[in-house]
Formats: C-alpha cells, structure tokens, sequence
C-alpha cells in the first residue's frame, strides 16, 4: 500500500513540475509512451468447386473480395478480436453460371485469424426444350445429345428433356426416331448450343408430313386419250402403248387416294382395280389399269364394273345407279315405309338363291313403300333382275301389304319364284287389305321369264288402271294366279299359249266386273257365285266378257263347278247379269280345263236372277254335269223314273220359284253349244204366264242335250193346260 502511495504522490509531483515548467515558458517536458494500437485478426477462408468467374465475396457487407479460383482467402481488411464477421457472396460467378454457398460464414473474431469459412460452388444445370408443330404422326423420339430418348405424343405443342444440363456445358437435340400413321417428317431447328443461365426453350421441332407418290400399271392401252385422275383431279394424260403411270401430285401418307378414269381412250374401255386406299410409308404402285376392246353397251347385259352389294333393310329413300351397275343382294331384304327404292335403267339386279326384295308400308294408315323399277324403253332402257348364279334360282319381289307398291317399267325378271311353295311360288306376289283387291303393282312393258311358277301372284291384290304389256314366258304351269274380282285388272300383253290364269283364293264375283284378257282364265272350284253380298256390296253386279275371253272350269272335288248369277228367291234387287260381247272372230269360250276335256267336266252357267243379261258369240263346251241342282219346270219326264229328268243343262235361266226373271227371246245370240252332257242344251227353269220364250233362234247345238235342246219353263199354275200335262221340251 505505501509504495501505491508513494509512486501516486510522486507522479503527482511530476505533473506539477511540468505545469510549472509550462507556465514559465520554456522548460521541456518529456512525452509519455503512446499504448500499442489493438491487436486484429484476419477473416478467410477456402473456396471450392469454383469454375465460373466473376465470384464477389463481401465480409460485413464490405471489403469486396474477389475470388477467381478455388482455393484459399483472406479479406484485406482484419477484424479486433471481438469483432463480428458475416461472409456473404454478392455476386456469384458466371461462365459457367454457378451458385456458391457458404457455410461457417458468420461469428465473432476471436484471438486468433478466422480461415474456417467454406465456400461450395456448384455449377447451375438447366433443362431443354421448345416447341413442336405440326406432329400429327405416332412414335417420334427426339434425343439431347445422343441420349435421354424423349416420346413426343401426336399433336403435342411442347417438349422437355427429361435430364437437365449444366451450364456452360452444350446441347444437341436430334431426331432419333421419325413418326409414323401419318408418316412425317421431323427436323429440329435452334437444336444445338452451350446452357448459360436459363432453360433452354427455343428448339423447334417441325414435322410435315410425308408425301408420296401415286401410280402403278397400265395394260392393254392401245390407243390415246386415256385421262385418269386422283381424287377427282390432278389430271394425268396417259400416252398410247404406256405401260405405267405415276400422278404428278404426291400425295401425304394417311390421306386417302382414289384414282378413276376421266376419259377413256378411243375404242378401249378402261377399268382400275385397286385404284382406292390410304398412302402409308411408300409411294402407291399397286393401281392397276386394265383397258379393253370396247363392246357395244347393252342394256342390262352390259355391266360397267360398279358393283353395290345391299344386304340390309332400307328405311329412306334411295336411288340404285343404271347404266351397267351390278345391284347384289345376298340375302332378303326389305324396304319400310315411307321409303321408296329407285332402280335406274340399265341396272342389273341380282339375288342369291331364294333371297327375294320385300316392300313393307304401313299396315294402316297411309305410310307407304315402294320399289320402282324406272325403265324407259325397250330394249335401250330396261332394268333386269336375275339370278347372282344361274344355277341357283333367286325369291321374288312381294308387296305385303296395302300400302306396298310395286312399280314396275321396261323391267324384266328372269330365274326367279324359288320360295319354297310359297303362293305358288310366282315371282312376284301381292297382298292387299281387303276383299275388293287393292291395285298395288303396276306393270308397264315387262317380261317375266324361267321363273318357278306363275310369274305374279295377287292375293286380295289387283294390278293399276295403268299396266299394260305384260308378257311371261316359260312357267311351269299358270302364268298369273288371281282372285277373281282382280281378273278386270289384268294388263294386255304377249302371252304363252300354255298357260292360264289361276282363280285364287276367291272365285266368286260379288261387284262389276269387265274381263279383256284374252289369256284362258282357270276356275278351279266346286261353284262361282255372281253376285252381291248384301248389305256390304253392290246388289246390282254385272259381270262383262269381252271378245276373245277364255273361261275355263275344273272341278275341286266331286261335284263339277257350276257358275250361278243372282241367288234364288231374291228380289231384282238383288240382280247379277252376265254381258257377253263375243264376235264371230273372236268368241267369248267357256270350256273345261281338263287336260283332256269331256262332257259334263263342268256343270255350266245357271242364270238365277240375272235382268239384262245379253250372251252374244259365245261357245259354251264341255258342260252339262250334274251340280244337283232342283229348279222347277215343265220340262219332259224321265220314263225311267216317272219323274222329271234331271236338271242338267249347259245353261240354265231362271230359278222356278217366282215371276221374277223371265228372259228374253234374244238371250243367247249366235251361240254355239257343242260337246256338252246332261238332259238339256238350255234348261228353261223360269216362271211365267205361259211357255217360252224359245232361246235357240240363231244358236248352234252339237251334242249338247240327251233329251232336247231346250226344256219348258214353269208357267203359273203348274204344268197342266187344259187337263192335260204340258211338260215336255220346248224346243226338240
């Protein structure tokens, strides 16, 4: 303590003499010792992974240091111990980019120099990529420098390379693999470079699509002027004795090709097979030009190589092509209202074995359907059906319904009616509503041929008001099979003369009913009743034969057919009357249709209650059998049975009940009756005042009667005059 003390008070004297010193001016006084300046650190560390330059690190925010390799550092600037330090990088390098992280970078000096900084520098990567237009194809594969394959699907816009790339480090994008379905063409532009700082987005990826050409061979060209085109254009003349052709147009893959004949060289026909299809990967050279001598066109003879197959049921209207298209149907179809199916002329139809057309309308209604068969001249303008192999008979054309029209001009079928027995197998069968027959087919200018049976079939059906020309040839059997109220509607026309028009369905006649045909008409049934069927129909019915008219009866079983106008005991009202226009060339015949005909195959005409009949020119043959019929008369008595005879007759008038028809004298004019059985040529079963009339004044009788030509009616009172029994004939 006291040398404390003593050193206090003797520093304190010494201030003392100094300031004393001073204050007399003068008297130096000795400087003290300056204190050393503090003792400082430096602050560094190491770098590494540098590659890049440009590289800025800052301690503090200050004292820039900057580092152009990996390796150690110092900042210039040291730090007191105790002093903070904060290493940071202010700007990183470049060239290549990279991103220097440093660890350890932060603290407080302390006694000794700071060298643990670190400072890691990485090189930046980026990624590749740009755009693609115009892909359309599958399987393009690009690639970055020969590796990393990238798929690129079609229709894509963009791509980018899985594996990114260092900067400062190159880039190559390439094609590896080229698309195909279409088949293109790819290339890449702005492909290669060196990575600096960003992605890689300016690639361009552009395809187009491969074309190739079209073209293939020519044979049998002889002759200039062939034209052919590609997808209706691209004309391509082709010189006289060429071998091949090629389109100057190529064409791109996955689009289609389709090479016709524009013109056709002078005197040749030119086809193309294979001329259709898709370009793929190679040019086309598969089309094949066959040219042929030309041979006059005819008309549904001549095909023009365009075959349309139909296989299914039409529900729209539709027009099949003419002028030499093959129509195929290989199995049945049909065609559904309201839909109408056109066949231009010189179309050829043909059907698979037994396969047949149906036309189907609405079965009520008024929705129809309808096949029309548009021939315009005979023979340059006809339509044909026949059979796809002429060993196999194809079905028929048949009308359903009603509302299911046939029309059918300048048409001829051949080979067809092969339906399994189906309405007699005719090619062509109708079907109507309603009892009165429903003119459902028109025939204009139609031949039908070979077919399997009656060429048409009409049930409950009839033919319009204006068919005309029908001609059928080479059936087995009947041409035509009708009910009888449809036999009005059969057209004129050429016929063979075997065959018949078959009674179908319904033999009897219960409206007016005019005949022309001059085609024999075949009554297959036990009777035909004329006449109406009150209150439904006409109680007035007429029934005309023209001249030339063939009626010819068979019987259906036992009893011969026997044909009767009017019905017993009814009133006039209730009338049927047979008009017979016959002329002396051209009778009116009625007649058996035994193969073999003999008398009494049919029993006859019996003429009930028949007002205005007229029978004019008519040849009755073959009747007389016995329908067991029983009218009254006054006619002879049978000495065998005391009664009398039987009657049969070939004409019987009257119904011998009542006063209400009684014919007139002129009934039957330049009639002629031959052949014929039973007991009567005329059996006169009316009732009235007295005997008579007689009705043989201009008529011939040839072995028709086995008593008399004509019986005597019933007169009123019975057959006693005078006490005497009158019954006997009327004429010998």
């Amino acid at each position: 303590m006291k040398t404390t003390t003593k050193s206090f008070f003797h520093g304190l004297g010494l201030l003392c003499v100094l300031t004393i010193a001073a204050c007399n001016g003068g008297i130096t006084v000795p400087k003290l010792p300056v204190p050393p300046p503090p003792q400082t650190f430096t602050v560094g560390g190491s770098v590494s992974g540098l590659a890049g330059s440009g590289l800025v690190l800052q301690n503090n925010g200050v004292d820039n240091l900057s580092i152009t390799a990996s390796g150690n550092f110092t900042f210039a600037t040291a730090l007191a111990g105790g002093a903070a330090f904060n290493v940071t990088v202010k700007t990183q390098p470049l060239l290549p980019t990279q991103t220097c992280v440093v660890t350890n970078s932060t603290g407080t000096v302390g006694s000794a120099n700071i060298t643990n900084v670190a400072v890691t520098c990485t090189t930046n990567t980026y990624s590749i990529g740009g755009s693609v237009t115009g892909l359309a194809g599958a399987g393009l594969v690009l690639q970055d420098n020969a590796g990393d394959d990238l798929s690129v699907a079609p229709g894509s816009g963009t791509f980018t390379f899985a594996t990114p790339v260092a900067s400062g480090a190159t880039y190559q994008v390439t094609v590896k693999t080229q698309p195909t379905v279409p088949s293109q063409t790819c290339a890449a532009s702005a492909a290669t470079g060196t990575v600096v700082s960003a992605n890689v987005t300016n690639v361009v990826v552009t395809c187009t699509t491969t074309t190739y050409t079209v073209g293939g061979s020519i044979t049998g060209l002889t002759a200039s002027g062939l034209v052919l085109q590609n997808n209706g254009g691209d004309d391509l003349t082709v010189s006289a004795t060429s071998s091949s052709f090629t389109f100057a147009t190529a064409v791109a893959s996955g689009s289609p090709y389709s090479v016709t004949v524009k013109t056709q060289p002078s005197g040749l026909t030119c086809a193309v097979t294979a001329g259709s299809g898709t370009v793929g990967a190679a040019p086309v050279a598969n089309v094949a030009v066959i040219c042929t001598a030309v041979t006059p066109f005819v008309c549904g003879v001549t095909e023009n190589g365009v075959v349309v197959t139909h296989a299914s049921n039409i529900t729209a209207s539709e027009t099949w092509a003419g002028a030499g298209t093959v129509h195929l149907i290989p199995n049945s179809i049909s065609i559904l209202a309201p839909a109408t199916v056109t066949i231009q002329k010189c179309a050829i139809v043909k059907l698979n074995a037994s396969v047949g057309i149906t036309v189907q309308g609405a079965a009520s209604g008024t929705g129809t359907a309808k096949l029309l068969a548009a021939g315009d001249d005979r023979p340059t303008g006809i339509v044909v059906f026949t059979a796809m192999d002429a060993t196999q008979p194809w079905g028929r054309l048949r009308g359903l319904n009603q509302n299911s029209l046939i029309e059918l001009d300048y048409a001829d079928i051949d080979s067809g009616g092969s339906v399994g027995g189906a309405q007699l197998n005719a090619v062509i069968a109708m079907t109507g509503a309603s009892t009165l027959p429903d003119p459902v087919l028109k025939v204009s200018s139609v031949l039908i041929s070979n077919s399997a049976g009656p060429g048409i079939y009409l049930s409950d059906a009839a033919f319009t008001s204006d068919s005309d020309v029908l001609q059928i040839d080479n059936t087995p059997a009947e041409i035509i099979a009708a009910p009888a109220m449809a036999l009005g509607s059969i057209p004129s026309g050429t016929y063979p003369f075997f065959g018949d028009i078959l009674v179908v369905e319904n033999a009897n006649i219960f409206d007016n009913l005019t005949i022309n045909t001059t085609v024999p008409i075949h009554f297959k049934t036990d009777s035909v009743h004329v006449g109406g069927l009150a209150p439904s129909f006409v109680p007035n019915v007429t029934l005309t034969l023209n001249a030339g008219v063939t009626l010819k009866f068979e019987r259906a079983s036992t009893a011969p057919t026997l044909v009767g106008f009017g019905d017993i005991g009814q009133s006039p009202d209730k009338n049927a009357a047979l008009i017979i226009n016959g002329t002396p060339t051209a009778p009116v015949l009625l007649t058996s249709a035994v193969a073999a005909p003999a008398p009494g195959d049919w029993a006859g005409l019996w003429l009930i209650t028949s007002v205005g009949s007229q029978l004019n020119n008519v040849i009755i043959e073959y009747a007389g059998g016995d329908a067991g019929v029983g009218p009254l008369s006054c006619g002879p008595v049978d000495p065998t049975t005391h009664s009398p005879y039987r009657h049969t007759a070939a004409l019987l008038v009257g119904d011998g009940n009542d006063l209400q028809y009684a014919p007139p004298a002129g009934l039957v004019t330049n009639g002629t009756f031959r052949n014929n059985a039973g007991n009567f040529a005329i059996d006169s079963v009316w009732q009235a005042s007295s005997f008579g009339p007689a009705l043989n004044a201009t008529n011939t009788f040839t072995n028709s009667a086995k008593v008399c030509t004509q019986s005597k009616n019933y007169i009123t009172g019975g057959c006693v005059v005078g006490g005497v029994d009158q019954s006997g004939c009327l004429v010998p």
